[in-house]
């Protein structure tokens, strides 16, 4: 069972990633797509300090946002709240992720939630239910109607519309004052945080690199510390000793795969990091109690 460490983020490690400044000052759009990474391209994660909203036109992808991993593949859109940690990667190397992006400033959005509500809504209030109910991901699939309404959001920023940074932003604020109505008022899964620094280090380390095949000397090398010492202070704060915490998030992954993609077992199994499709079946029979196809057929996939 994986245990629930400090919530405090004081020791989180991530990285800002500073946007140029908008010609409008509001929005920021470039209108080449973006090919989303593979593999050790990107090894670290990241925030921004404006909304991000984007689409996948091309391949599939997985992004992490705040602890958690979700698929997105053509016609999703993606939706992350400023300072929200996250990182993106395709999932093929040979049919890459593309998706655009845009990013909008925050300040603007919440000024003009004070002028859409009349002011009887706290602005903040509202964008920080959105940051906790609206998904990074969102399926068509699941949400056809808040899909539409960012897609809509998108088309109007390649399309150069006039005052299309104006347009945006007033968009992105009615959609933040309707979350709820689209995603209910179900908060994601929490971050687990850990204030001890080694601990921090290598789970986000495994988070990033859940396909490595690092022993546990080598990760414990990466913290200067005894294997002994790691196994002790992994297990405090996560209920399990390295290792099996990048075999839990393994599992995760594939679930996630499972349920939204049509990825044969033994292809999901090798991207995710396991050499023989047996190991990744008793890890994930350790972790949802079924076998993947088991998981899937439920599913209805």
């Amino acid at each position: 069972m994986l245990k629930h460490a400090n919530s405090s983020s004081k020791h989180y490690q991530k990285l800002f990633d500073p946007l140029p400044d908008p010609a409008d000052g509001t929005l920021f759009f470039d209108k080449q797509p973006l090919r989303l990474p593979y593999s050790e391209d990107f090894p670290m994660l990241h925030y921004h300090d404006r909304y991000e909203i984007g689409i996948c036109e091309k391949g599939g992808g997985l992004f992490l946002a705040e602890g958690v991993f979700s698929s997105v593949s053509t016609g999703d859109v993606i939706f992350v709240s400023p300072d929200r940690c996250h990182y993106s990667r395709s999932l093929d190397k040979d049919d890459m992720c593309i998706c655009r992006f845009a990013f909008v400033r925050v300040e603007t959005v919440s000024r003009l939630l004070d002028v859409i509500s009349n002011s009887k809504i706290d602005g903040a209030a509202a964008m920080k239910n959105a940051a906790k109910c609206v998904p990074p991901v969102i399926h068509t699939s699941e949400h056809p109607q808040a899909v539409a309404i960012l897609t809509e959001i998108m088309n109007s920023c390649n399309l150069d519309e006039p005052n299309c940074g104006a347009t945006a932003a007033l968009r992105l604020a009615a959609f933040i004052l309707e979350a709820e109505k689209y995603f209910g008022n179900t908060a994601s899964a929490p971050v687990i945080y850990s204030t001890d620094d080694a601990v921090t280090k290598i789970s986000e380390y495994l988070s990033l690199h859940y396909n490595s095949t690092d022993t546990v000397q080598e990760l414990a090398a990466k913290c200067h510390l005894s294997e002994s010492q790691l196994r002790r202070r992994f297990i405090a704060v996560y209920g399990m000793p390295p290792v099996a915490y990048r075999n839990y998030l393994r599992s995760k992954i594939a679930a996630e795969l499972l349920l939204r993609t049509r990825l044969p077992v033994s292809e999901i199994a090798g991207r995710i990091g396991y050499a023989a499709e047996s190991d990744f079946y008793r890890a994930f029979v350790k972790t949802y109690g079924k076998s993947p196809s088991e998981y899937r057929k439920d599913a209805g996939k």
